[in-house]
Protein backbone atom coordinates (compact mmCIF):
# COMPACT_ATOMS: atom_id res chain seq x y z
CA UNK A 1 0.00 0.00 0.00
CA UNK A 2 1.33 3.35 -0.92
CA UNK A 3 1.90 6.40 1.38
CA UNK A 4 3.34 9.57 0.97
CA UNK A 5 5.31 11.88 2.95
CA UNK A 6 5.52 15.86 2.69
CA UNK A 7 8.82 16.24 0.42
CA UNK A 8 12.25 18.62 0.04
CA UNK A 9 14.64 17.95 -2.11
CA UNK A 10 18.03 19.60 -2.14
CA UNK A 11 19.03 20.72 -4.88
CA UNK A 12 16.08 21.10 -6.60
CA UNK A 13 17.72 20.69 -9.76
CA UNK A 14 18.79 16.87 -8.83
CA UNK A 15 15.54 15.79 -7.86
CA UNK A 16 14.86 12.37 -8.84
CA UNK A 17 10.82 12.71 -8.50
CA UNK A 18 9.75 16.43 -7.96
CA UNK A 19 6.96 17.59 -6.43
CA UNK A 20 5.69 18.79 -2.79
CA UNK A 21 5.12 15.12 -1.63
CA UNK A 22 6.97 11.66 -2.23
CA UNK A 23 5.17 8.57 -2.29
CA UNK A 24 6.41 4.71 -1.07
CA UNK A 25 4.84 1.56 -0.46
CA UNK A 26 4.90 0.26 2.57
CA UNK A 27 5.92 -3.27 1.55
CA UNK A 28 9.12 -1.57 -0.17
CA UNK A 29 10.03 0.11 3.33
CA UNK A 30 9.11 -3.37 4.77
CA UNK A 31 11.69 -5.16 2.49
CA UNK A 32 14.18 -2.64 3.09
CA UNK A 33 14.18 -3.18 6.67
CA UNK A 34 14.78 -6.98 6.25
CA UNK A 35 17.24 -6.07 3.93
CA UNK A 36 19.12 -3.81 6.95
CA UNK A 37 18.21 -6.12 9.41
CA UNK A 38 20.10 -8.53 7.21
CA UNK A 39 23.04 -6.58 7.13
CA UNK A 40 23.23 -5.94 11.02
CA UNK A 41 25.05 -8.00 13.71
CA UNK A 42 22.62 -9.50 15.28
CA UNK A 43 19.57 -10.46 12.47
CA UNK A 44 17.15 -12.79 13.86
CA UNK A 45 14.23 -12.28 12.18
CA UNK A 46 11.95 -14.13 9.67
CA UNK A 47 9.92 -10.98 8.79
CA UNK A 48 9.36 -7.37 9.18
CA UNK A 49 5.66 -6.88 8.10
CA UNK A 50 4.52 -4.90 11.39
CA UNK A 51 4.66 -1.30 9.67
CA UNK A 52 1.12 -1.39 8.25
CA UNK A 53 -0.66 -2.50 10.98
CA UNK A 54 0.94 0.34 13.07
CA UNK A 55 -0.39 2.86 10.18
CA UNK A 56 -3.55 5.09 10.79
CA UNK A 57 -6.19 3.11 8.57
CA UNK A 58 -6.57 5.74 6.22
CA UNK A 59 -5.89 3.72 3.05
CA UNK A 60 -3.25 3.74 0.08
CA UNK A 61 -1.89 7.35 -1.07
CA UNK A 62 -2.70 9.22 1.99
CA UNK A 63 -0.15 10.48 4.43
CA UNK A 64 2.60 8.46 6.60
CA UNK A 65 0.96 8.54 9.85
CA UNK A 66 1.37 6.29 12.46
CA UNK A 67 -1.78 5.17 14.84
CA UNK A 68 -0.02 6.22 18.29
CA UNK A 69 3.39 7.69 19.28
CA UNK A 70 6.37 5.84 18.96
CA UNK A 71 6.49 4.88 22.49
CA UNK A 72 6.29 7.69 25.39
CA UNK A 73 9.68 7.56 26.97
CA UNK A 74 12.22 9.98 24.68
CA UNK A 75 14.69 7.02 24.68
CA UNK A 76 11.96 4.57 23.24
CA UNK A 77 11.20 7.38 20.44
CA UNK A 78 14.70 7.98 19.57
CA UNK A 79 15.79 4.25 19.27
CA UNK A 80 12.28 3.73 17.20
CA UNK A 81 12.84 7.10 15.30
CA UNK A 82 16.35 6.13 14.11
CA UNK A 83 15.23 2.17 13.32
CA UNK A 84 12.66 3.05 11.16
CA UNK A 85 14.15 6.36 9.32
CA UNK A 86 16.66 3.97 8.32
CA UNK A 87 14.42 1.77 6.56
CA UNK A 88 12.64 4.22 5.24
CA UNK A 89 15.61 5.78 4.05
CA UNK A 90 17.20 2.99 2.37
CA UNK A 91 13.79 2.26 0.47
CA UNK A 92 13.48 5.90 -1.07
CA UNK A 93 17.23 5.23 -2.25
CA UNK A 94 16.15 1.98 -3.83
CA UNK A 95 13.75 3.08 -5.21
CA UNK A 96 14.19 7.13 -6.44
CA UNK A 97 18.44 6.38 -6.72
CA UNK A 98 18.32 2.69 -8.31
CA UNK A 99 20.36 2.07 -5.17
CA UNK A 100 20.88 -1.53 -5.01
CA UNK A 101 24.34 -2.16 -2.97
CA UNK A 102 25.01 -1.52 0.36
CA UNK A 103 27.65 -1.52 2.72
CA UNK A 104 27.22 -0.56 6.39
CA UNK A 105 30.02 1.22 7.94
CA UNK A 106 29.38 1.52 11.63
CA UNK A 107 32.15 3.57 13.40
CA UNK A 108 34.85 1.37 11.70
CA UNK A 109 37.33 2.80 8.72
CA UNK A 110 37.54 0.07 6.05
CA UNK A 111 39.94 -0.69 3.34
CA UNK A 112 37.55 -1.91 0.46
CA UNK A 113 40.84 -3.15 -1.47
CA UNK A 114 43.66 -2.99 0.41
CA UNK A 115 46.24 -4.10 -2.81
CA UNK A 116 44.73 -1.26 -5.02
CA UNK A 117 44.81 1.36 -2.40
CA UNK A 118 40.95 2.02 -2.34
CA UNK A 119 40.44 3.09 0.99
CA UNK A 120 37.17 4.97 3.38
CA UNK A 121 39.59 7.86 4.59
CA UNK A 122 37.84 10.02 7.93
CA UNK A 123 37.64 13.46 7.62
CA UNK A 124 36.40 13.84 10.85
CA UNK A 125 35.68 12.57 14.14
CA UNK A 126 32.26 11.33 14.78
CA UNK A 127 30.37 8.88 13.74
CA UNK A 128 30.60 7.75 10.38
CA UNK A 129 27.41 7.28 7.81
CA UNK A 130 25.38 4.83 7.40
CA UNK A 131 25.94 3.54 3.66
CA UNK A 132 27.98 3.25 1.01
CA UNK A 133 26.14 2.49 -2.20
CA UNK A 134 25.89 2.14 -5.71
CA UNK A 135 23.61 0.85 -7.97
CA UNK A 136 23.80 -2.75 -9.61
CA UNK A 137 25.73 -1.85 -12.48
CA UNK A 138 28.28 -0.75 -10.62
CA UNK A 139 28.06 2.90 -10.98
CA UNK A 140 26.48 5.95 -8.70
CA UNK A 141 29.00 5.85 -5.69
CA UNK A 142 27.18 7.15 -3.13
CA UNK A 143 27.97 8.28 0.74
CA UNK A 144 24.54 7.65 2.54
CA UNK A 145 22.85 9.24 6.00
CA UNK A 146 19.13 8.65 7.61
CA UNK A 147 17.97 10.00 10.79
CA UNK A 148 14.57 9.69 11.72
CA UNK A 149 13.15 12.33 14.01
CA UNK A 150 10.20 13.11 15.88
CA UNK A 151 10.80 17.14 16.51
CA UNK A 152 7.69 18.84 16.30
CA UNK A 153 9.37 21.80 14.50
CA UNK A 154 10.15 19.11 11.60
CA UNK A 155 12.98 17.34 10.26
CA UNK A 156 15.67 20.26 9.10
CA UNK A 157 17.80 19.93 12.48
CA UNK A 158 18.01 16.13 12.12
CA UNK A 159 19.25 16.67 8.20
CA UNK A 160 21.45 19.37 9.53
CA UNK A 161 23.08 16.52 11.66
CA UNK A 162 22.87 13.79 8.74
CA UNK A 163 24.62 16.12 6.33
CA UNK A 164 27.53 16.29 8.59
CA UNK A 165 28.04 12.79 9.43
CA UNK A 166 27.61 12.21 5.51
CA UNK A 167 30.99 14.39 5.03
CA UNK A 168 32.97 12.81 7.39
CA UNK A 169 34.51 10.51 5.37
CA UNK A 170 35.78 10.64 1.73
CA UNK A 171 36.60 7.56 -0.90
CA UNK A 172 40.28 6.85 -2.24
CA UNK A 173 42.11 5.57 -4.78
CA UNK A 174 45.75 5.75 -4.48
CA UNK A 175 45.31 8.74 -2.38
CA UNK A 176 43.31 10.44 -4.90
CA UNK A 177 39.34 11.18 -4.12
CA UNK A 178 36.63 9.58 -6.35
CA UNK A 179 33.48 11.32 -7.16
CA UNK A 180 31.04 10.82 -5.10
CA UNK A 181 26.59 11.44 -4.17
CA UNK A 182 26.35 12.26 -0.67
CA UNK A 183 22.78 11.85 0.15
CA UNK A 184 21.05 13.12 3.69
CA UNK A 185 18.00 11.66 4.54
CA UNK A 186 16.02 12.89 6.85
CA UNK A 187 12.33 11.59 8.17
CA UNK A 188 10.30 13.20 10.37
CA UNK A 189 7.42 10.55 11.54
CA UNK A 190 3.38 12.08 11.83
CA UNK A 191 1.02 10.42 14.12
CA UNK A 192 -2.75 10.57 13.68
CA UNK A 193 -5.11 12.62 15.78
CA UNK A 194 -2.22 13.72 17.61
CA UNK A 195 1.34 16.36 17.23
CA UNK A 196 2.78 16.45 14.97
CA UNK A 197 0.37 15.77 12.34
CA UNK A 198 2.33 15.73 9.45
CA UNK A 199 5.02 13.20 7.79
CA UNK A 200 7.97 14.46 6.27
CA UNK A 201 11.16 13.23 4.05
CA UNK A 202 13.96 15.69 3.37
CA UNK A 203 16.95 15.18 1.39
CA UNK A 204 20.02 16.71 0.80
CA UNK A 205 21.58 15.96 -2.18
CA UNK A 206 24.82 17.42 -3.96
CA UNK A 207 27.61 15.45 -5.99
CA UNK A 208 30.87 15.99 -4.66
CA UNK A 209 33.27 15.88 -7.66
CA UNK A 210 36.29 14.28 -6.96
CA UNK A 211 40.03 13.37 -8.41
CA UNK A 212 40.65 12.08 -11.77
CA UNK A 213 41.88 8.19 -11.54
CA UNK A 214 43.46 6.14 -13.60
CA UNK A 215 40.57 4.59 -16.32
CA UNK A 216 41.96 1.00 -15.01
CA UNK A 217 41.28 1.80 -11.27
CA UNK A 218 37.94 2.97 -12.19
CA UNK A 219 35.72 0.01 -10.95
CA UNK A 220 37.36 -0.92 -8.15
CA UNK A 221 35.91 1.32 -5.35
CA UNK A 222 32.70 -0.94 -6.62
CA UNK A 223 33.93 -4.04 -6.32
CA UNK A 224 35.42 -3.72 -3.14
CA UNK A 225 31.99 -2.11 -2.24
CA UNK A 226 29.95 -5.22 -3.53
CA UNK A 227 32.79 -7.58 -1.96
CA UNK A 228 31.32 -5.57 1.50
CA UNK A 229 27.55 -5.80 0.95
CA UNK A 230 28.09 -9.67 0.46
CA UNK A 231 30.05 -9.69 3.78
CA UNK A 232 28.01 -7.64 5.85
CA UNK A 233 24.83 -10.30 4.67
CA UNK A 234 26.64 -13.65 5.68
CA UNK A 235 28.46 -12.77 8.47
CA UNK A 236 25.27 -12.01 10.88
CA UNK A 237 23.60 -15.15 8.93
CA UNK A 238 27.10 -17.48 9.70
CA UNK A 239 26.83 -15.56 12.93
CA UNK A 240 23.88 -16.71 14.19
CA UNK A 241 23.09 -19.75 12.01
CA UNK A 242 19.66 -18.12 11.02
CA UNK A 243 17.61 -19.94 8.65
CA UNK A 244 14.76 -19.70 5.88
CA UNK A 245 16.55 -16.07 4.95
CA UNK A 246 18.10 -17.76 1.70
CA UNK A 247 15.14 -16.07 -0.93
CA UNK A 248 15.88 -12.85 0.62
CA UNK A 249 19.36 -13.09 0.62
CA UNK A 250 19.34 -14.16 -2.93
CA UNK A 251 16.64 -11.57 -4.13
CA UNK A 252 18.99 -8.56 -2.29
CA UNK A 253 21.63 -9.74 -3.82
CA UNK A 254 20.69 -10.37 -7.24
CA UNK A 255 18.17 -7.18 -7.37
CA UNK A 256 18.80 -5.12 -10.63
CA UNK A 257 21.37 -7.47 -12.10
Amino acid sequence: MTRTFIYSFTPPSLDPSPGTTIALDVSDIEDAGIREVLQTPGAAYGAWSILDALLAPTGAGTSFLFRQPLGQAREVKVALSGLFGRFVARAYLERYFGLSIFAHLGNHVIDLDRSKQVRIKRLARGDLPDWIACKSDLTSLTIAEAKGCHDPSGPAKALARAWTQAGRIDVTVKGRRVTVKRIAVATRWGIANSNPADAYLSVRDPVDEGDPIDPQDKDVPFIGLLRLHVANMIEPLRAHNVRNFGTVLAKSLLKGF
